[in-house]
């Protein structure tokens, strides 16, 4: 599976929306952005509640926004969060181990 496609997969998952998908990472993205803006106006715990699912970290948010000061919040913790992923994936590749061909199913743990 290709990485921007394991991205919309996993960000979903963690938001809890399952039954949306995207023609194009350019539409998920907007997605995101707007949720994030829904929560910024309506529901911040929600979004820091999110943000601690995903594991980003508060402290990495607030540097960020001051150093993009003026620029759309939510765009910059919609890309936080997509980068976060990324992260993980590549994690997930490094640590991903196939199972021996000779090693039975009932011998894993």
């Amino acid at each position: 599976m290709e990485d921007s496609q394991q991205i919309q997969e996993y960000t979903l998952q963690l938001l809890e929306e399952n039954d949306v998908s995207f023609s194009s990472f350019s539409e998920f993205r907007k997605h995101i952005i707007q949720r994030i803006n829904e929560w910024i106006n309506n529901d911040f715990e929600h979004l820091l509640y999110m943000l601690y699912r995903i594991d980003v970290h508060e402290d990495k948010v607030r540097k960020l926004m001051a150093a993009h000061k003026g620029e759309n919040a939510a765009e910059v913790i919609a890309d936080l969060i997509i980068e976060r992923q990324k992260q993980k994936i590549e994690t997930r590749k490094l640590f991903h181990m196939e199972k021996p061909a000779d090693v039975d199913d009932s011998e894993l743990w």
